[in-house]
């Protein structure tokens, strides 16, 4: 089965770019690339619309990474 991410809406290919940042910085920490601390800083420097969709992402990637 396969997608054709042109056809989405400009809504929904808003939304898989949140997840795709928010699924690199739950990798980044895996890795030790990077620290919690500063990724919560860029998601706090985000717009407020953002930022709780950003937070509930990252906290589930980041679950799913380090089970």
């Amino acid at each position: 089965m396969s997608y054709n991410l042109c056809n989405l809406s400009r809504h929904d290919k808003y939304q898989i770019q949140l997840e795709y940042e928010a699924s690199f910085w739950a990798y980044q920490i895996k890795r030790g690339k990077n620290s919690r601390e500063a990724i919560y800083d860029a998601i706090n420097q985000r717009p407020i619309s953002e930022q709780a969709v950003l937070k509930e992402k990252f906290e589930f990637y980041l679950g799913l990474m380090l089970a």
